[in-house]
């Protein structure tokens, strides 16, 4: 009687074994064919977190202080973002999809500093990127113009049809690009009237810092050539606020100026412009 008590149990867990295996072959099985149905093909290809239409023109706020490309305003609108990526839709499942190629594509392009890529069931890929925000105009040996990010890197050609009152930084050492830009954020967080404005900033080896600015005029805007001098590199914000004292000066005074001298530790000489 043992015997055959020995002989169900092992008979009863060999059955148990196999009833278990068998269905967890029908669970793969299933889950395998509902991953692979095309429930889970990816049909869908969304753009999130732009703001606004595209700009056709790339510029600034557009009252002549240093800011980042408004939020309002992209340099490329949902459409061109989805042709970027190339995310393939009606033969892919959502579940096989790799992202880090989408991740890949979108980065190459100079515009795009950073992007996000989720997949949202069933059949949805979302995108978010993140911009760069130009801060200058960056001149290069060969006169070419580029956009230029807070990090100081040229990342993309200048638009000629962008009308952009961005500054323009000119003969610039590489170790001399950040202190330029710091100087260029730095006017602009002064909080003067938009009228007064660094238009371009221009290093010379000899004659130091020469800032090109116009101010504010009863008629029409100032604009002179301002020579700063070599203390750009020791004493930046002492040349901060001298350019700030002459510009105002100009502008109280009603001085249409050429050109001004006002180097550190020196006079102010004033060149008067002959219409003045």
């Amino acid at each position: 009687m043992r015997g055959f008590h020995a002989f169900a149990d092992r008979h009863r867990k060999t059955w148990v074994t196999v009833m278990g295996v068998t269905a967890a072959a029908a669970l793969f099985a299933g889950i395998l064919g509902v991953v692979n149905s095309d429930l889970f093909t990816v049909r869908v290809v969304e753009v999130v977190g732009l703001d606004g239409p595209p700009a056709d023109e790339i510029t600034d706020a557009g009252d002549g202080r240093i800011a980042p490309l408004p939020r309002k305003l992209t340099p490329l609108d949902s459409q061109q973002i989805i042709e970027i990526a190339q995310v393939p839709t009606e033969s892919t499942n959502l579940f096989s999809l790799k992202l880090s190629g989408i991740e890949k594509r979108l980065l190459s392009h100079p515009w795009i500093k950073g992007a996000t890529i989720s997949k949202r069931f069933p059949q949805t890929v979302s995108i978010s990127v993140v911009f760069r925000e130009p801060i200058a105009i960056s001149q290069n040996s060969d006169g070419a113009l580029y956009y230029m990010d807070s990090d100081g890197t040229p990342f993309a050609p200048l638009n000629l049809k962008s009308n952009s009152d961005l500054p323009v930084l000119v003969g610039f050492p590489p170790e001399q690009v950040l202190p330029a830009l710091r100087f260029l954020q730095s006017w602009s967080s002064l909080g003067l009237d938009p009228k007064y404005r660094v238009s371009s900033l221009e290093w010379d080896s000899e004659k130091g810092l020469q800032v090109m600015a116009t101010y504010s005029l009863p008629q029409s805007p100032g604009r002179v050539r301002v020579e700063l001098g070599s203390s750009f590199t020791t004493d930046p914000e002492a040349q901060l606020g001298r350019l700030r004292e002459v510009l105002l000066y100009l502008s109280k005074n009603n001085i249409r100026a050429r050109q001004v001298f006002a180097d550190l530790g020196k006079k102010i000489v004033v060149r008067i412009a002959r219409s003045s």
